[in-house]
Order: structure tokens, then C-alpha cells, then sequence
């Protein structure tokens, strides 16, 4: 297969429910991986990863997990001497030179009283997880 031509027809989807820094460095690296190789991305905000898909949202202090502050903040200084984006940059970077989508979940963002005004201008839509499952379907699905 040919970098550029590896998921014809097929599609990466990506379901992120926790809004964690280190799953949210992992939701831009993989975007942006897969824009780099031509593979569609689509992505599902749901859960507490909507808080960082808020406008602005991404601004604000990543929550570190549980048990693992001191690893994760060693870690963030690390990236940050290599000069890596940052997820959110990483999400720009791979919606200007792939097919990605970033959709919020409805009943999420029912539930916190949240419009598409609210949200990130990198979000294309609110949709449903039916929704989401029938643009993914075919597709591989991570969840995290």
C-alpha cells in the first residue's frame, strides 16, 4: 500500500469520552497520523473531553489522570523542551491537510446546555451516536 492510499473506502474514527492530557495528546497525534496518510478521521467528542472542546476549552490546564500527576507533568515538560504541538494545534495541523471531522456528542452537549456557538470552531457538527455510527460504519472504531 502507498502512503496517501492506504484507507480507501475506509475510514479511522476516534471516540473520546475523557479529556485527560495524555488521551487528548493521543487523539492529535493519531488525527494527524492518519491525515498524513490520507486516511479519513472522524471524531466523536463525548463525555468530559467535551469541557476541552469548548470555546477555549483547550486553553485551560489539562486535568491529569489520576495517579499519575507527577509522570504526566515530567512528561508535559518533556514535550515541551522537543517543541511538540499541542493537541489541539495537532487537530488544526491535521484538519487543514486530511479529511478529519470532529463532531460533539448531542446528548452531551444537551445535557450541559451547550450550542454549536459554544463549542470549539474546529467542531463541524452535534450529531448523535447514531449518527456517528453510521458515518463511521466500516470503518475502525478506537475508543478512549
Amino acid at each position: 500500500m502507498e502512503v496517501g492510499h492506504m484507507a480507501e473506502g475506509n475510514s479511522f474514527n476516534i471516540v473520546v469520552s475523557t479529556g485527560t492530557a495524555e488521551k487528548l495528546l493521543m487523539l492529535g497525534v493519531l488525527s494527524q497520523t492518519g491525515a498524513n496518510l490520507g486516511i479519513p478521521v472522524r471524531i466523536f467528542v463525548t463525555g468530559t473531553a467535551i469541557k476541552s472542546f469548548k470555546k477555549d476549552g483547550y486553553k485551560e490546564k489539562p486535568v491529569l489522570p489520576a495517579g499519575f500527576e507527577n509522570y504526566m507533568k515530567d512528561m508535559i515538560s518533556g514535550l515541551e523542551k522537543l517543541k511538540t504541538d499541542s493537541w489541539h494545534k495537532m487537530l488544526e495541523t491535521a484538519m487543514e491537510i486530511g479529511d478529519v471531522k470532529i463532531f460533539a456528542c448531542s446528548l452531551m452537549t444537551s445535557a450541559l446546555g451547550l450550542k454549536k456557538a459554544d463549542l470549539d470552531p474546529l467542531v463541524d457538527s452535534i450529531v448523535g451516536a447514531t449518527d456517528f455510527m453510521i458515518q463511521s460504519a466500516g470503518g475502525q472504531i478506537v475508543i478512549f
